[in-house]
């Protein structure tokens, strides 16, 4: 079982649709952020072993690099869900906003 969130920026549609949007690999309602790269170094950072729940993917930055700057999407294990409020922490500090895939609500 795992819990669905993303995260970004700004965007021209509402949470829920970007969320779903960036499901299908759509980002065209995205903007590059410094803010969400430093975002995705820091978990990255405290916790490697979300790389394997992270997109973009490293592959996905091969052939979309600047995806890295416009979201992220973390799908968390029961056990990673323990990190979920420091992550939302890290969140706000960036300024970012987001989605729970779970709640179906904007973060």
């Amino acid at each position: 079982m795992s819990s669905d969130f993303g995260f970004w920026k700004r965007s021209a549609g509402n949470p829920e649709e970007v969320f779903d949007n960036l499901a299908e690999g759509d980002t065209s309602d995205l903007i590059v952020s410094p803010d969400v790269l430093r975002f995705r170094e820091e978990l990255l950072t405290r916790w490697p072993d979300v790389e394997d729940v992270l997109e973009p993917s490293r592959f996905d930055l091969e052939e979309e690099p600047d995806d890295a700057g416009k979201y992220v999407l973390l799908t968390l294990s029961v056990r990673q869900l323990d990190y979920l409020p420091e992550i939302l922490d890290m969140a706000k500090r960036n300024s970012l906003v987001g989605f729970s895939g779970v709640a179906g609500e904007p973060i």
